[in-house]
């Protein structure tokens, strides 16, 4: 078994993946130029920050809840891998600039102050960021949690709202995911140590341990340590709107990368799957599929086969039609990527079928009355059942998300990934038929192959799917 996220920094494997701890970093990157290993407790810049918990991690770095003791206030330390600390550390500071100059409107997760540290695996940058809460991805996750639909509606149209104000910088965001964008807490700043214990229960380690069954080194922390899970808490602190974060891929709309964007697969515009270069335009179509995993759970260009640039395209091609004829040139080399280079790459070899976009939105399911659905038909059902899985979230929480597990088609609580779970999605309620065809109307209009036929982040607010229920915010 090996981690999927991002790239290693190993040839070979060294650590065995938790057992008990799903969602974890990358843990072949506790090497030199990688992550930098962190424990509960440690402090940093000399002594001012202190690890309380684990908010998650990504690509380039890991976040931490760590409590500033000399602000007496809560934070995010985000600890970037070495190798790139540099490179980020610029277009952090791209997108501090726009972040600061917003003084009203969206709300950015601008940093609050920033350090360095020696580590074993080489110098990091460390961003003191403010704390937030769950990533829309986290709350709107197929099988895990889906957000309510008025709330699908409310953060799209902020995140829409978002980009705008970073293009209006004459910036491109470039990594515009439902990873990056994150609900708002409330003020926590009151509760101490203890209090966050007894609200999200204590952080939850495992061993780390090697495939030669030595010690860990100086480069890896003695233990993995899982992501603290909003939506076990007693009480709900999540707010509703949400700030668009993570600036590290950040660049000016006048001198785009020259290399493909380290957006993940599946959020990738087209014409960067073919090689061309990021524009406001990419980000646009980034937005699409934001919106759309807000409103079903899943990305319209997502499975388990999209892997690479290739990949995406072919599901794209399947779902749009053939490519433009200007970009039917562009070879695949045996990872997927892009190429111009005959002796490198072939022909996009198309996967088989289509796919209707107008489907896919009518297709969207939601929540039954009462989380039951009677269709009279005694299913066969799973050997096991876990409980945790089958139990809904909190009170608290139900004007704001609801949990597919905790539904019970007949006899048996929902699960996929098979004939049967499939067929018990069918027998979920579907989408509005109003609102789909709104929804279909603005995907439509982003998902086109022509960047310059898309519409901007600012012309996509006025669109009647955001305002069903009103003014959004």
């Amino acid at each position: 078994m090996t981690c999927k996220r991002g790239e290693t920094y190993s040839q070979d494997q060294r650590f065995l993946l938790p057992q008990s701890i799903d969602d974890i970093e990358d843990i072949e990157k506790y090497a030199p130029g990688g992550f930098h290993p962190v424990h509960l407790g440690d402090t940093y810049d000399d002594g001012r920050y202190r690890i309380v918990h684990r908010l998650g991690a990504g690509g380039f770095a890991t976040v931490w809840l760590a409590r500033d003791e000399t602000e007496e206030k809560w934070v995010a330390l985000k600890i970037v891998v070495a190798k790139h600390s540099a490179s980020v550390g610029g277009k952090c500071y791209l997108g501090h600039q726009a972040a600061s100059s917003l003084s009203s409107g969206p709300k950015f997760a601008a940093e609050l102050r920033r350090f360095t540290i020696e580590g074993p695996n080489g110098h990091h940058l460390c961003l003191v960021l403010p704390v937030l809460g769950p990533s829309a991805a986290q709350l709107s996750s197929y099988f895990d949690s889906r957000l309510q639909p008025w709330l699908a509606r409310r953060t799209g149209y902020q995140a829409a709202k978002a980009v705008d104000a970073v293009h209006a910088q004459g910036l491109c965001h470039g990594d515009v995911t439902a990873a990056n964008i994150l609900f708002t807490l409330l003020d926590i700043d009151h509760l101490g140590e203890s209090d966050i214990y007894r609200l999200f229960g204590p952080p939850v380690t495992e061993v780390l341990k090697t495939e030669s069954g030595e010690a860990t080194g100086p480069e890896a922390p003695r233990y993995i340590v899982k992501a603290l899970d909003f939506l076990s808490a007693t009480s709900n602190i999540i707010g509703n709107d949400v700030e668009l974060i993570d600036f590290d891929q950040c660049f000016p709309v006048s001198s785009p990368p020259k290399k493909m964007l380290g957006t993940p697969t599946e959020y990738l515009a087209p014409e960067l799957a073919v090689g061309l270069p990021a524009g406001p335009a990419s980000d646009v179509w980034a937005l699409g599929c934001c919106l759309f995993r807000l409103r079903a759970g899943e990305g319209p260009f997502s499975n388990y086969e999209v892997t690479s640039p290739g990949d995406v395209i072919r599901i794209i091609v399947q779902t749009l039609g053939d490519m433009p004829p200007e970009w039917q040139d562009t070879l695949w080399d045996y990872d997927g990527q892009p190429t111009k280079d005959p002796s490198k790459g072939e022909p996009l070899s198309k996967w088989e079928g289509e796919r209707s976009l107008k489907d896919l939105v009518r297709g969207i399911w939601d929540q039954p009355e009462g989380n039951v659905v009677v269709t009279g038909t005694t299913r066969p059902e799973p050997l096991v059942y876990n409980d945790r899985e089958n139990t809904p979230f909190p009170s608290c929480f139900s004007d704001m998300a609801w949990k597919p597990t905790a539904v019970r088609v007949d006899n048996v609580y929902i699960f996929g990934y098979s004939d049967e779970g499939d067929a018990m999605l069918e027998a979920m309620p579907k989408i509005p038929e109003r609102e789909a065809a709104l929804l279909y109307d603005l995907l439509s209009k982003i998902f086109v192959y022509d960047p310059k036929k898309r519409p901007t982040a600012g012309e996509i607010l006025k669109h009647p799917w955001f305002h069903m229920d009103g003014q959004p915010d």
